[in-house]
């Protein structure tokens, strides 16, 4: 099998290592991803817009055709010719994507006759969310057709993908996966007396973390040692502060901006609980959470909201779950662990285990790697 695998713009880390026990693999990177190219050690095919001018030049009219058929649409394709190069040229047999416009290339590859399988790695936990855009919308209609094989990465995705009809043979589930040995439970780097919750993601609204601040701001009377960690940054950076100083709890809320990948473990280490607040929108509700598995993993008791895949990845455990929004209910979930430290023990028991058995990167890489394989050989 050679596999090749897209996600347009935003390949990083957290993505690619899924693939790194799968042999034969190439990541089809822009020059402009988000995170760089050193996301992998497999091979890299860097598509660059100096060589997409150079296919433009060479070959006008097709460019200008495939203009016309994605509706005079500049931005439906993922470097078009280029990749339409590399299929003819059988550098892949496999390919597999997580974003739009490379899978609207792909099946639009497969459709004209090119000789691969098309798989579709998709997180989403709303059905046809696709409709909120008109371009993902055009796309999914004239590309799910061409799509052998869904790989929902939750079971919350599977039964969504299932509520919209697309056949159960055609999906599989496999779990995203972090690194059990870089996020595994450690001695703080230096003890205090603090009872401290995390919050690690992008500061924006639907990411909750206002909820946060009010649930702090009930409980701050009955644990004074509370701090809140929040890491990250976002839009939402300066209207949290403010909440801080209107709720009288500033001193006691800690921002660290963006940090590094290796900086994480020990920021965990540090920490009593973590949570993740999220809210729901029309378009969009917490898929997987990336940050979630890194804290099980770590040990912590991890407490989410009840929005999209979130309850299912902490086990659907009552204790880590609360209403979206509702900062009592969060502050009722973190008082209980605060107070006893047999269920915080507990909590992170069930946390630790259950992510080693989930959401352990090397093992779902291989559970990946057998699907694709059987899907291949079209078992």
């Amino acid at each position: 099998m050679k596999l090749a695998v897209f996600k347009d713009y935003g390949v990083g880390r957290y993505f690619a290592q899924l693939f790194d026990s799968i042999p034969n693999t190439t990541f089809f990177l822009s020059e402009k991803n988000k995170s760089g190219l050193n996301i992998t050690p497999h091979r890299v095919h860097l598509l660059t817009k100096k060589q997409q001018l150079r296919d433009y030049l060479k070959s006008p009219l097709k460019a200008w055709r495939r203009l016309k058929e994605n509706d005079n649409d500049k931005k439906r394709d993922f470097f078009y010719l280029e990749v339409e190069r590399s299929a003819a040229g059988g550098e892949f047999d496999v390919a597999l994507t997580g974003s739009d416009r490379s899978l609207h290339t792909l099946a639009s590859l497969k459709a004209k006759g090119h000789q691969f399988k098309l798989v579709y790695w998709i997180p989403f936990t709303i059905p046809f969310v696709d409709m909120f855009d008109p371009r993902s919308l055009a796309i999914r209609q004239a590309a799910f057709p061409q799509v052998d094989l869904f790989v929902a990465i939750t079971d919350t995705c599977r039964r969504v993908l299932l509520l919209e009809g697309i056949p159960a043979e055609k999906i599989v589930h496999v779990y995203p996966g972090v690194d059990t040995e870089v996020f595994q439970p450690r001695p703080p780097p230096a003890k205090d007396d603090v009872f401290r919750i995390l919050f690690v993601g992008k500061l924006v609204s639907w990411k909750g973390c206002y909820t946060l601040l009010y649930a702090a701001k009930e409980l701050l009377s009955e644990i004074p040692n509370l701090e809140l960690m929040f890491v990250g940054q976002g839009a939402q950076r300066q209207g949290l502060e403010q909440a801080a100083e209107l709720l009288g709890i500033k001193d006691r809320v800690k921002f660290t901006g963006f940090l590094k990948y290796d900086a994480l473990p020990d920021i965990y280490a540090q920490s009593d609980a973590f949570v993740l607040p999220a809210l729901p929108a029309i378009n969009l509700a917490e898929q997987f959470g990336f940050v979630v598995a890194e804290a099980m993993a770590c040990g912590l008791p991890t407490v989410v909201s009840r929005v999209g895949g979130l309850p299912e990845v902490v086990g659907e455990r009552d204790e880590l779950i609360f209403t979206p929004g509702d900062f009592w209910d969060l502050a009722a979930k973190l008082r209980a662990i605060h107070a006893s430290r047999e269920l915080a023990a507990e909590l992170g028991a069930h946390c630790l285990n259950h992510a080693r058995t989930h959401y352990d990167a090397r093992q779902n890489g291989l559970a990946l790697k057998a699907v694709l394989e059987k899907m291949e050989q079209g078992q």
